[in-house]
């Protein structure tokens, strides 16, 4: 059952790719030749023929199709919502422009530009709808089991056990944790001592082994697949190399022989400047629409409680370097102090009846758009600590340093996560690195995004 299904998920988004795409086309065909935009767009050529967008479009569908393949779009689909429609907005882009790229060189009849320009947008839209639909279907079949693959953990360490819970909570990524396989009593459902992998594995029908192995554990892995005859089993390793690698690892080979790198940040050259563009208009267009928000709230500040509209406090920003960073007091300025380090905790007596508003929605961080303006800090990374706390940090968490290669942020993905505050430094770390190692424009922009729909309900912001 589950091998069909297998192939029938993703036979159906590509149908319903091949439908958007049609309707779509129509759609803009009527729009431009048969609708008021005829009366914007006046039609001088006379209108085309139907038929020769619809012969058209068996070509367009063939190619699109075959680009959503190269970019990987039916396999299995992200649990992130955001995700799933940048991955429709990308395939569709590209797909316009090599059809617009095609028309340049084709001399035959003539294609209207305008066409192609709202098929783009409504291919975006139509093919982004029709996908979620499939993918309820997908997330139901996942839950029942119908598609995903069983797969058994090999060892006790903390990171295996963590992903474990991982996913047992997100059935969307298509792996159903039966169990662990390990010499010692857990917690959570342990199917047998090490020394009888084979027939664990036979006995729940397993697809997949993740090995979550100590260093010294190498051996039996190789041993174990080297020796196994089920053909039909995938491999996964959680590896923990002395806590050093993180999420971006990439294989490769020199010379025959293979190597695994990692602890390299995609933020560099050309991308440093990309993302520093970014923060210059976003920050200067920011302060600009809000500059009535910050009269009011500085009006605000300055009537509540007597001491002065900002808080300056020194942080650590990129490569260690100190800067003063800005906020709207929330504090009475006799607790206010920026030489003593403490985080603020649920009901704090220091904050200002202001400060209590103005902290639930964030809005005393507003400020911090000059620092990103003037290039100390990005709209978007790891949150600056103080240097008590970085001082301390650095010795206590593995990597914590590492943290510091980009700019701090207004927002970051750990905030966005729910670690923000008075919470778990370790977690938040894990958070931060994962974004350092994995940066990219459109990650910024997802992470932006976020934000705003968690200012309304962050359970960490007092």
């Amino acid at each position: 059952m589950r091998s069909r299904m297998t192939y029938v998920v993703p036979a159906l988004y590509v149908i319903c790719d091949a439908l958007g795409i049609f309707l779509s086309f129509y759609l803009a065909y009527q729009l431009r030749f048969r609708s008021f935009m005829t009366g914007i767009f006046p039609v001088t050529k006379g209108v085309p023929d139907l038929s020769l967008y619809l012969y058209a479009l068996l070509f367009v569908i063939a190619v699109w199709i075959f680009i959503f393949s190269l970019l990987g779009h039916y396999r299995r689909r992200s649990p992130s919502a955001f995700d799933r429609f940048y991955e429709a907005v990308r395939g569709v882009t590209a797909g316009t422009f090599v059809i617009l790229a095609t028309t340049f060189f084709y001399r035959g009849d003539s294609f209207s530009r305008l066409v192609l320009g709202l098929a783009w947008v409504l291919s975006t839209a139509m093919i982004w709808l029709l996908r979620e639909t499939i993918y309820r279907l997908e997330k139901w079949y996942l839950r029942k089991g119908l598609i995903s693959r069983r797969a058994i953990f090999v060892g006790d360490n903390k990171r295996g056990i963590e992903l474990f819970n991982k996913l047992k909570a997100q059935p969307a990524w298509g792996i159903i944790p039966v169990g662990f396989v390990c010499d010692n009593e857990i917690a959570l459902p342990r199917l047998g001592p090490v020394a009888d992998l084979d027939d664990v594995v036979k006995t729940h029908a397993a697809d997949m082994i993740i090995f979550n192995l100590p260093q010294n554990g190498q051996e039996f892995i190789v041993d174990f697949v080297m020796k196994s005859d089920n053909l039909g089993l995938e491999y996964m390793i959680s590896p923990d190399i002395m806590g050093l690698m993180t999420f971006n690892s990439e294989a490769g080979q020199i010379e025959g022989i293979p190597v695994l790198r990692w602890g390299k940040t995609p933020i560099e050259g050309y991308a440093r400047a990309l993302k520093r563009s970014f923060d210059i208009v976003f920050s200067g267009l920011g302060m600009v629409l809000l500059s009535p928000v910050f009269l009011l709230l500085a009006i605000a500040v300055k009537i509540d409680s007597p001491g002065p509209i900002f808080f300056k406090q020194r942080r650590i920003g990129r490569n260690g370097r100190d800067f003063t960073m800005y906020k709207f007091r929330s504090m009475y300025p006799e607790q206010d102090d920026p030489l003593a380090p403490g985080w603020t905790v649920r009901d704090d007596p220091r904050r200002t009846r202001v400060g209590r508003t103005i902290r639930r929605y964030n809005l005393d961080e507003l400020p911090q758009l000059i620092n990103v303006f003037l290039g100390r800090m990005s709209l978007v990374g790891p949150r600056p600590e103080q240097p008590d706390y970085v001082q301390k940090f650095k010795g206590d968490i593995p990597r914590y340093f590492q943290r510091h290669r980009v700019k701090s942020g207004v927002t970051g993905w750990a905030q966005v996560n729910g670690f923000r505050g008075d919470t778990s430094i370790t977690e938040r770390t894990k958070y931060d690195l994962y974004y350092v190692e994995n940066w990219s424009l459109i990650f910024d922009i997802k992470i932006i995004l976020l934000t705003f729909k968690s200012i309304l309900k962050s359970p960490n912001a007092y």
